[in-house]
């Protein structure tokens, strides 16, 4: 029963299955379908015709030939359709489509236009006659609008969904493309969404391309009564159309633009804000007003704003084809609008003038007066002018005219491109660099330009007639104070005939200084004649003349060269070819002073001959060729480059007679080689000179050299005599200290990676550095990157050293360091017996000699980096002499042991004693210690020093003295001197002076030595100056750091004594104290003192700095300071009536004079500052009292020393006999006593003396 029942419900399921499939055919619906469409399409007045459908309901059904009209004459076509219905609405009877797809429809509607109040056509739309209801649509096909007087077809695709909600059309489109071919536009859309009702339409644009120009927004239509639109537009990477700028003959390279429009509208005024940006920088914001009317558009205005930069634009264009504006500017920047442009800062306005047709300009009238503030390197620019563009000519009506600062350009003329003919006049006023360049394709360093150009002619042939000078003119290495330029070309682009003459001068090309010059040249078809060309320069000079040819083909007729003395000529004519750089000189002779030069050549590769008879080697420096000032001679010979390119060969075979080589001198200087395949084959190298002195060289060297591969070298060379001096090249910069005259062989054999040297001669008046060794005789042997001198001495006059040394060193020929290796080990064996040490006084400048008998053995063994030294010196009733001193250290007995770099002193005794006395103190000054010599040159100091009842005068004589010391020398980098000098039975004759130090840091060492001594005074010393002379008591610091002063501290009690302070007066019974600031010499006073006039005693008071001291008078008479002042000047009182310098006696006058120069003095170097500036040492005024009575004759003048040789002076008279005669000097020393003075006075006169100063 079951089963029965089951297949009942299986046949009853596929039954109704069968029977659904079956009710639904397309064929039993259609009727129903076709009524159903007209019944809901004639309530918005459409019918449906020929419609005959297929396929099923419940999948889709297709049609074609579809026809849909409308009473009011519109008519769509749908030649197939495929369709999805609905079921259920079906049923209902009424038609909802899912779904519905057409290809090449064709859309007609007729549309109605009608006038509203403002007189402006309007659209009628209205969705409710729009029976569109469809979720899922694709539609292609064409659109046919009424355009002017015909029809035109839009092509179009809609891919989306198109809703009639509540008479509204709601769109939500995927797709929506428009094209039309006439007009062309092309309209491509995606995410378009929108809304259509009777009385606005409102569409959201997500991505949309019209006519390439991609945008986006939204834009909102109402038509009601009136029409209005509101809408914000956004255009992405926007370029405008290079197309209309197609008939221009400049098109500017526009960048592509990004804006950004919000306006709102009636269809007639647009009224709007925009602001634009792209990738350059350009960032700009403002409004617009635009009003579109029958016949025009005008844009009443455009204002932008941004980067400190503004623009603003409004104008007219017209539908027949023209249109004008103007355009205000404000530091506007084309680097932000055009391309590859540099930045500008551009002002002013442009007047706009032209027509159009479609999309080109064809004509253009601009006038321009703007200002640029950037462009040329910041200076003030202006462009004006007018220019027309009409019919293919470009006309300037209106002069225009760039100036840049006080640099100006005018130009005027025109250009004929459909004839491509060409006019212009071309006015320069101070042109300058940066305005030439900007026109000129080279670059000009500087200048500035005056005169006029006329340029004319065919574009491919321009003529040019140029009247032009340049001052300070500058191109590549060229400078010219002055260029003139006259040319007259009549085929610019090919040079082809024409005249160009040129004058120049004051100026430079290179090192070479020009005073001035000239130049003409005649330019034929294919040959420039240059008819004359000069160049002079005081006695130097270069003329010549010739012509060069467009092969490159250069032929000088005459050429004379006049420089640095010397003088070239050539008898015939020169013929030189420059052809792909490649240069070829004809067979030549030239006169070069008293020689000839001859032969011919040609580069890539080199191949010739020249040939010298007696051309002096000076040549080779003027040219500046490397090494050249090392020889000096005459050259006679030959140099041959062979035709025979697979030889390589080069042959020299030339003599250089009577010159130097560095400093050795020479009858004959003979090079017999040839260079081949890389290696130098000597026959012969010799030098002679007399029978004095001679070389002779022969082997081979590679050159140049390899430094991947070994290459063999071999020389033998034989020396008599010959001077060192031209060794220095091509050794390291330790053996090229060695000076002298070599006698032997030295021989190099082996290759360039490992090569051998061996030495074997003496050396005559042999000098390392400095230090003089008489004769050194030895061998040595060089391989392996050692050099080894079995046996090596030296001999000058008493002093004797003997030793040998093991060197590590790399001096193979392909070397680079010449260096010692710091970790090979270095072993060096010298003993020696000496009666001068100029080895220790030649390299210490505090002692000038060491004599005596002196042994010393020093040794030195293992690396660079850690030497260990060894040895001992003894010194035998020796002397040492010290700049410092007036008196020698004599008698010396010492003895010190060198071990592992630690010098001990084991004894040091000596005798400092006055030479004048009669007392000598044998062994008074002793020394003990250690000197730590781990770094030779920087040593560690510990040592002690000595003395009883010693004596020491300094070498100016300023101080001397008795005294007992104990000195402590310590420190590497920092050497600290300190101890006790106990001072006695002394003077000090030292000038006070200011405490200005003469410290340069720039100039310091790496060690620095700090001196710090204490100078206890005792029994009796005394202060001796102009200025002072008393007896003192105290104690007095003296310190003293790298080269500055000695500065002085401590305190000074004077005893007894006199102080002198104006010329004539003594002051006496000097009592009081001075107190040193450790800033030089330069003491603070509390003296007093006094001296008797007449029966009056008269008391000085003295208190304060030495340099502004306060003086306080005072007397036993009861007199003012007033009344001690007329004392001290006549010796009397005077009345205080009439009081005048009239009568002043010569006493007072001297006072005066003398205390005013002081205060000139000490105020000139205050105020002026140049004796710290290092500028002058000091400054003496004297002749005051010439200010004070000018009858009195005397001369008052400066006196400026600049340092201890050369001095400056200035002289004046104020007498009534002498009125207004001045004297300029110099006065120069040539040693100590004896100096060159020279004099001009103010009438030109020059005088000239020498002065001697005897010393008795």
């Amino acid at each position: 029963m079951k089963k029965n029942h089951k297949k009942l419900l299986i046949f009853s399921t596929a039954l109704s299955f069968l029977l659904l499939v079956y009710l639904f055919r397309p064929s039993i619906w259609q009727d129903r379908i076709e009524t159903y469409l007209n019944s809901q399409l004639n309530d918005a007045g459409w019918k449906l015709e020929n419609s005959v459908f297929s396929g099923h309901l419940f999948t889709k059904i297709s049609s074609n030939s579809i026809l849909l009209t409308k009473s009011d004459g519109s008519l769509i076509s749908f030649p197939s359709i495929d369709v999805r219905i609905k079921i259920i609405p079906l049923l209902l009877g009424k038609i909802n489509l899912n779904q519905l797809r057409v290809s090449n429809a064709v859309i007609s509607p007729s549309i109605k236009i009608r006038n509203d109040r403002d007189g402006e056509n309007m659209i009628i739309f209205d969705p409710s006659n729009f029976p569109v209801n469809i979720k899922d649509l694709y539609l292609d096909g064409s659109f046919i609008v009424p355009f002017e007087d015909s029809l035109r077809s839009l092509s179009f695709l809609i891919n989306g969904e198109i809703l009639n909600v509540d008479e509204n059309i709601n769109i939500n489109l995927k797709e929506f493309n428009l094209t039309s071919s006439l007009p062309s536009f092309k309209v491509n859309t995606s995410g378009l969404k929108g809304l259509f009702s009777k009385n606005k339409a409102f569409i959201d644009l997500n991505n949309a391309s019209i006519n390439d120009i991609n945008l986006s927004g939204f834009l909102e239509y109402s038509f009601f009564d009136t029409s209005s639109i509101n809408a914000e537009i956004e255009l992405n990477d926007y370029k405008i159309p290079e197309l209309i700028f197609s008939e221009l003959p400049l098109q500017p390279n526009l960048s592509k633009l990004s804006a950004n429009f919000t306006f709102n509208s009636n269809l007639s005024d647009y009224i709007g804000d925009l602001k634009i940006k792209n990738d350059l920088g350009l960032s700009m914001k403002g409004s617009f007003e635009l009003k579109s009317d029958s016949g025009y558009v005008r844009l009443n205005k455009l204002d932008l704003e941004g980067n400190e930069a503004s623009l603003s634009l409004n104008g007219l264009i017209e539908e027949a084809g023209r249109f004008n504006g103007i355009a205000r500017l404000q530091n506007l920047d084309l680097s932000e609008w055009i391309l590859n442009t540099q930045k500008t800062g551009i002002s002013g306005y442009l007047l706009l003038d032209g027509s159009f047709k479609e999309m080109f300009i064809t004509s253009l009238d601009l006038n321009a007066d703007v200002s640029e503030s950037i462009r040329f390197n910041n200076e003030p620019s202006s462009f004006s002018g007018g220019i027309s563009y009409s019919d293919s000519m470009l006309t300037i009506f209106n002069p225009v005219t760039l100036s840049i600062g006080k640099s100006l350009v005018a130009v005027e003329g025109y250009a004929d491109y459909a004839n491509k003919l060409l006019n212009l006049n071309v006015d320069l006023t101070e042109a300058s660099s940066s305005l030439i360049n900007y026109f000129w394709s080279d670059t000009l360093k500087g200048g500035k330009a005056t005169g006029s150009m006329k340029i004319n002619g065919a574009f491919d042939k321009t003529s040019l007639d140029a009247d032009l000078v340049i001052n300070d003119f500058e191109y590549n290495d060229i400078t010219l104070s002055n260029f003139e330029l006259n040319a007259k070309i009549d085929d610019l682009s090919n040079h082809r005939t024409g005249v160009v003459k040129t004058k120049f001068n004051n100026g430079l090309w290179n090192d070479y200084a020009l005073e001035n010059g000239n130049g003409q040249f005649v330019l034929n078809n294919k040959e420039i004649a240059i008819t004359s060309f000069e160049v002079r320069n005081n006695s130097d000079y270069m003329q010549f003349n010739g012509s060069f040819f467009v092969d490159s083909l250069l032929i000088i007729d005459k050429f004379q060269l006049a420089y640095q003395n010397h003088f070239l000529i050539n008898p015939s004519r020169l013929i030189l070819n420059l052809y792909n750089e490649k240069l070829s000189i004809e067979a030549f002779e030239l006169h070069v002073d008293d020689g000839v030069i001859q032969g011919y050549f040609e580069t890539d590769p080199f191949v010739g001959q020249i040939k010298f008879s007696n051309v002096t080697s000076d040549l080779l420096s003027l040219l500046k060729l490397k090494g050249s000032e090392r020889i000096d001679g005459s050259f006679f010979g030959e140099i041959n480059f062979p035709k025979d390119k697979a030889v390589n060969r080069i042959k020299f075979d030339f003599s250089i007679k009577e010159g130097y080589l560095v400093d050795q001198q020479f009858n004959n200087l003979r090079v017999d080689a040839f260079y081949q395949n890389g290696i130098i084959l000597i026959d012969t190298l010799s030098l002679e000179h007399e029978d004095k002195s001679s070389f002779h060289i022969s082997g081979n060297i590679p050159y140049p050299f390899d430094r991947t591969r070994s290459q063999p070298a071999k020389l033998i060379s034989k020396f008599k005599n010959i001077d060192l001096s031209f060794m220095s090249d091509i050794s390291n910069k330790y053996l090229s200290r060695i000076k002298g005259k070599f006698t032997g062989s030295f021989d190099i054999s082996g290759n360039t990676l490992k090569t051998e040297y061996f030495l074997d001669g003496q050396i005559v008046d042999a000098y390392w550095g400095s230090l003089p060794l008489g004769t050194v005789v030895g061998t040595g042997l060089y391989k392996n990157k050692r050099l080894a001198f079995e046996k090596f001495s030296s001999k000058i006059d008493k002093n004797r050293i003997v030793g040998n040394a093991n060197i590590p060193v790399d001096i193979d020929l392909i070397s680079r360091s010449r260096k010692i290796s710091p970790n090979a080990k270095i072993e060096l064996y010298t003993e020696g017996t000496f009666r001068s040490a100029e080895f220790i006084s030649t390299y210490i400048s505090e002692i000038d000699s060491i004599i005596g008998d002196i042994n010393i053995k020093f040794n030195v063994k293992g690396p660079r980096k850690s030497l260990s030294r060894n040895g001992n010196i003894n010194l035998s009733n020796a002397s040492i002499y010290s700049v410092l001193m007036d008196e020698p250290i004599k008698k010396i007995n010492a003895q010190a042991e060198l071990i592992n770099n630690k010098m001990n002193i084991e004894s040091f005794t000596g005798s400092l004693s006055d030479s004048d006395g009669r007392k000598v103190e044998n062994n008074n000054l002793s020394i003990s210690g250690n000197i730590d010599f781990t770094k030779f040159f920087e040593p560690r100091y510990g040592v002690n020093a000595k003395g009883k009842n010693i004596f020491y005068r300094s070498l100016n004589q300023d101080i001397e003295s008795y005294a007992d010391l104990e000195v402590f020398i310590s420190g590497k980098d920092t050497i600290d001197v300190s101890g006790t000098i106990s001072a006695r039975n002394g003077a000090i004759y030292k000038e006070f002076i200011g405490s200005e130090s003469s410290l340069d840091s720039d100039e310091q060492g790496r060690v620095i030595t700090s001196y710090n001594i204490r100078f206890p005074i005792e029994d009796s010393f005394s202060i001796r100056n102009s200025q002072i002379d008393a007896r003192i008591s105290g104690e007095l610091g003296m310190s003293k750091l790298y080269d500055d002063v000695w500065n002085y501290s401590g305190e000074i009690d004077f005893t007894e004594g006199q102080i002198y302070y104006y010329l004539g007066d003594v002051f006496e019974n000097l009592k009081g104290s001075m107190v040193f600031d450790g800033q030089g010499f330069n003491p603070f006073l509390e003296l007093s003192a006094s001296t008797k006039i007449g029966d009056a005693e008269i008391l000085l008071g003295v208190f304060g700095p030495f340099d502004n001291p306060e003086w306080r008078f005072d007397s036993d008479k009861g007199y003012s300071e007033s009344d001690i002042l007329q004392l001290l000047t006549f010796n009397t009182r005077v009345s205080e009536e009439g009081f005048s310098t009239e009568g002043l006696g010569t006493q007072a006058q001297t006072i005066l004079g003398a205390y005013l120069e002081r205060q000139l003095e000490k105020n000139f170097i205050k105020t002026t500052g140049l004796k710290s500036s290092g500028i002058i040492q000091d400054v003496q005024i004297s002749g005051t009292s010439e200010l004070i009575n000018p009858s009195d004759g005397e001369e008052f003048s400066i006196n400026a020393r600049l340092n201890q040789s050369f001095s400056l002076s200035y002289k004046r008279s104020f007498s009534l006999e002498a009125a207004y005669k001045n004297k300029v000097g110099v006065e120069y020393k040539l040693n100590p006593n004896f100096s060159v003075i020279g004099n001009v006075d103010e009438t030109g006169q020059v005088q000239m003396k020498f002065r001697v100063r005897r010393v008795y």
